[in-house]
């Protein structure tokens, strides 16, 4: 089913920096990340501005994911957010109409369609809960580990590498800290010895204790 759906769409380079997709335009293209380019992961970040201008990061994305799907079940058409690539990466553009066919087509297909979708929303839904109930440092171990789990590189130990980088800032907006607050809990995961910060990521020593460290059991 992959395969069917790689060959709907043209593929597209993106360089470093550059918005694969722009909030407020009128377009419904669908794009699925492929393949990284020579600076690593295949990675993007979604984000929105508020109407004072103000930048908001909302999630990550990597190779295997879908972004764009959104703008066609809009009523205006209108895309809601801008999606700019943090890694030099290569994607398919699918139009909607073949989009929309290839989801009739293939019932397995919406559903896990509906399934990302479920899980995106349940990922936003997690990051208010830990706002509202956890220090800076739990949910920012939290982060870390839902990350880590879910687009890191697995070690034999246990652990896990994120191979893409995120500044303190982008870590507090997904978070909801101050980037001081962000380095102060950084620091203190390092000299617990949960997380190690490198150039162009962060790596986890042990998944199960950086888990039990963020009180997710």
């Amino acid at each position: 089913m992959g395969e069917k759906l790689l060959r709907l769409g043209t593929t597209r380079r993106i360089p470093l920096g550059n918005q694969l997709i722009r909030q407020g335009e009128r377009e419904s293209d669908i794009f699925l990340l492929t393949a990284a380019g020579s600076t690593g992961s295949a990675c993007v970040k979604v984000s929105v501005t508020s109407a004072d201008g103000a930048s908001v990061l909302l999630a990550i994305r990597m190779r295997g994911d879908v972004v764009g799907e959104g703008a066609g079940f809009r009523f205006e058409g209108t895309r809601g957010a801008t999606v700019t690539a943090c890694s030099d990466i290569r994607v398919q553009s699918i139009t909607r109409e073949r989009f929309d066919d290839f989801l009739q087509e293939h019932a397995e297909a919406s559903l896990a369609l509906c399934a990302l979708l479920t899980e995106r929303q349940d990922f936003a839904n997690r990051r208010r809960l830990d706002f509202a109930a956890y220090n800076v440092q739990i949910r920012l171990a939290r982060l870390i580990h839902e990350l880590a789990l879910t687009y890191g590189i697995r070690s034999g130990s246990g652990g896990a590498k994120l191979d893409f980088e995120l500044s303190q800032e982008e870590l507090g907006k997904l978070i909801g800290a101050k980037p001081d607050s962000v380095n102060k809990a950084l620091g203190t995961l390092r000299a617990e010895g949960l997380i190690q910060t490198r150039y162009l990521g962060v790596s986890v020593p042990d998944l199960a204790t950086l888990r039990r460290a963020s009180e997710l059991e």
